[in-house]
């Protein structure tokens, strides 16, 4: 076990290095068992995979671990009213959260039900505008286009008040969605939107559905699946387009188990050819390799940025980035999607660096709960995921327009920021999420009650959340790390929550010609050197540790290889986590 304080921080964060060791026999059998070598056997241990039917499952996920989706209560009603509709020529609406699991969700599903031939058109609520939730802009376009089935993605209708406004009009409602339960729908003894037809897709409430943490795109794909089978579609076309609900998936950061790891897998290799045109041209305006893409590409560049659309305009026009075919329309919606990046990052940097300013002052607080009139909404919560994984600690931060506030939650591990701000629900407009991640909408009017009763009730976060664990998988020197081995260990992809990088340990490690980039100059890039062996390396958020002075200096240092690429050659590049 090794042991780092971070200095210089308003925050005493301590870094714990944690290396899980084996009985060398243990190994031996294990190894022996799973016909593996002891590397890639111990990382397998090391992520709960201890049978060699577990190893075969785990490395070889395949069409066969997609569980039937009319394990869901409702999916054979949901069916069977997507049915009448189209036999009876009925115009749907989907509608989606403005997110990028939301989207992505949305234009699968969108695009699965017209080639069957169903007329089909779709709303993503304005999030600076018009704001979520049916209000009278989603129920205007409705009427415009005489709807009779409402279908939501990655979003809920929690407000019965809602549900009534869409039965008057004579709309049948399908609600899709992945998040934790609130409103009407909470409570299955005293559920009103049941007694009026309203049919409900999600893991998280269902009794029967094995996989409790599908992103919302992939509870749309569960749905489209159930359509196709029923309508009896040929199906391979669902998995042609599962790059579409991969992207919402790794977005959405759910863990990378059960049937996630197949859409993951399915939809990165799907991606290599691509029949998303506009896919085609964001991967080479972006400069990744297609051969090579990685989770860490979508989650880091392409997710970003179609959520800046999202975020700062519209991110209806994203949905029509996957399904337009037009080439002129597809540059103008990229075009558009790169001023809003431009934006989000500098909106982000203005109000991360404000946040920053005010921690540097703090002594060691167990949270943040910081609000301003001046942020921008749609931001908020990029920066407060990035001081909440920094400091590790609860985060909550609130903008405040027009009488409102609106917040973003991030929560560390055995905090449930979900059922914190359940107990006081009854004070918000809106509120919803998951365990670690939330969010509010309340009236400026309780928002001094509810800042009060959050910032007591974050106060009993245990002292030991300051202590943040990196765990390391293996110790295995540089001079070790080839292609081939590499490849080994990529066997174990795609990689996320529930589902970490593996982590390596190895000590004797000069930095050599590093340079430092982003904003404050946090990250790093250069090359390390082991007795002849030189290597590239890149360091996020690890800015600040390397100091010009010490390059001289020998480091341990916990790392992960990957592939890059550049241009046709591909080559190994290190990921540090840390150094000492």
């Amino acid at each position: 076990m090794f042991n780092y304080t971070k200095k210089k921080e308003a925050i005493n964060l301590v870094m714990k290095w944690e290396l899980k060791s084996y009985d060398k026999n243990y190994l031996v059998s294990k190894s022996s068992e799973f016909g593996e070598s002891r590397l890639i056997s111990r990382l397998l241990l090391n992520r709960g995979i201890n049978t060699k039917e577990k190893v075969q499952k785990f490395l070889n996920s395949d069409k066969e671990d997609i569980h039937n989706p009319f394990l869901f209560e409702d999916m054979e009603n949901a069916v069977k009213r997507i049915q009448k509709a189209g036999k009876n020529k009925e115009k749907i609406i989907v509608y989606g959260d403005y997110d990028v699991d939301g989207i992505s969700g949305v234009a699968y599903l969108v695009m699965m039900l017209r080639k069957l031939g169903l007329n089909v058109d779709y709303y993503i609520p304005n999030r600076v505008h018009k704001g979520a939730g049916i209000n009278k802009h989603v129920l205007t376009f409705l009427k415009k286009r005489d709807a009779k089935l409402f279908i939501t993605v990655d979003t809920s209708i929690n407000n019965l008040e809602e549900i009534l406004m869409l039965k008057s009009e004579g709309i049948d409602i399908i609600i899709t969605d992945h998040h934790r339960q609130t409103g009407i729908f909470e409570n299955e003894f005293e559920n009103e939107g049941k007694k009026l037809g309203v049919l409900v897709i999600n893991p998280k409430s269902s009794k029967n559905y094995p996989n409790k943490f599908l992103s919302g795109s992939g509870v749309a794909f569960k749905l489209t699946d159930a359509v196709y089978e029923i309508f009896g579609a040929n199906k391979k076309i669902l998995y042609d387009y599962l790059d579409i609900i991969m992207i919402g998936t790794v977005a959405d950061v759910v863990p990378m188990t059960d049937e996630n790891r197949f859409i993951i897998k399915k939809g990165l290799n799907n991606i290599k050819k691509t029949k998303i045109k506009g896919l085609k041209y964001i991967i080479n305006y972006l400069k990744i390799n297609p051969k090579n893409i990685t989770t860490s590409d979508i989650g880091f560049y392409i997710a970003p940025i179609f959520n800046a659309l999202g975020r700062i305009d519209n991110s209806k026009i994203v949905v029509n980035f996957f399904i337009q075919e037009d080439d002129f329309k597809i540059f103008a919606i990229i075009e558009e999607m790169k001023k809003a990046n431009k934006i989000r990052r500098y909106l982000e940097i203005e109000i991360y660096n404000e946040i920053e300013e005010k921690i540097q002052k703090l002594n060691n607080p167990k949270y943040i709960f910081m609000k301003s009139r001046k942020w921008h909404s749609g931001v908020i919560g990029v920066v407060c995921s990035r001081i909440s994984i920094k400091y590790n600690i609860p985060v909550i931060l609130v903008s405040i327009k027009n009488g409102y506030g609106k917040a973003s939650c991030r929560s560390i591990e055995g905090l449930n920021i979900f059922d914190i701000l359940k107990e006081t629900s009854d004070k918000f407009d809106r509120f919803g999420g998951h365990d670690l991640a939330a969010g509010f909408l309340v009236s400026e009017k309780y928002l001094a009650e509810i800042e009060k009763y959050l910032k007591k009730r974050l106060l009993t976060t245990n002292k030991s959340s300051m202590e943040k664990v990196l765990n390391i998988d293996a110790k295995l020197g540089i001079e070790e790390i080839n292609k081939n081995k590499l490849l080994g260990i990529n066997r174990l992809s795609p990689f996320g929550l529930d589902n970490q990088e593996p982590n390596f340990i190895d000590t004797g490690i000069k930095f050599v010609n590093f340079t430092k980039f982003g904003v404050n100059n946090r990250h790093f890039k250069g090359y390390i050197r082991k007795n002849n062996r030189f290597i590239s390396v890149i360091g996020y958020n690890l800015g600040h540790k390397l100091k010009l002075k010490n390059i001289n200096k020998k480091y341990e240092i916990v790392y992960t290889p990957v592939f890059k690429s550049v241009r046709t050659d591909l080559f190994i590049e290190l990921k540090v986590k840390d150094f000492n």
